[in-house]
């Protein structure tokens, strides 16, 4: 999990989501948290927050009947990120997983909408999120 930082843009290398520097509302806009201006530090938290949240093995372990101590205590950093956002942990799971949702939509009607017109259209396979990818809910 690998956060690239510039100072307009920070993206992840496992999740789509982004936090973006607006200069005229002198902020930082996440792509899943839109509507809010964040500092620089709050987008970098709720980026980390997007990447645990999207590490799959990680909160599926808090799953078990006896989570270890880092797992609650990954769990409880988490919370604290989503706090610092204002914002539950459980509001930041729902959010993402409707960005998912209507990424998912969105291609499902290019898709369909290229099928209606007779087009053939090629789909980039590595595009594609493999089944258990993302967010767990």
């Amino acid at each position: 999990m690998t956060l690239r930082i510039t100072d307009w843009l920070i993206t992840s290398d496992i999740t789509p989501e982004t936090a973006t520097y607006d200069p005229t509302g002198d902020g930082w806009v996440l792509s899943w948290l839109s509507g809010r201006s964040l500092t620089k530090i709050q987008a970098l938290s709720g980026m980390a927050l997007d990447e645990f949240l999207s590490d799959f093995d990680l909160v599926t372990a808090a799953d078990t009947d006896t989570p270890t101590e880092d797992v609650l205590l990954a769990f409880a950093v988490a919370a604290a990120r989503a706090a610092e956002l204002g914002i539950t942990l459980e509001e930041a799971v729902i959010r993402l997983s409707s960005q998912i949702l209507q990424r998912d939509r969105n291609h499902a009607r290019t898709i369909l909408s290229a099928d209606r017109a007779g087009g053939r259209r090629s789909i980039d396979p590595t595009a594609m999120r493999p089944a258990g990818e993302g967010i767990a809910v």
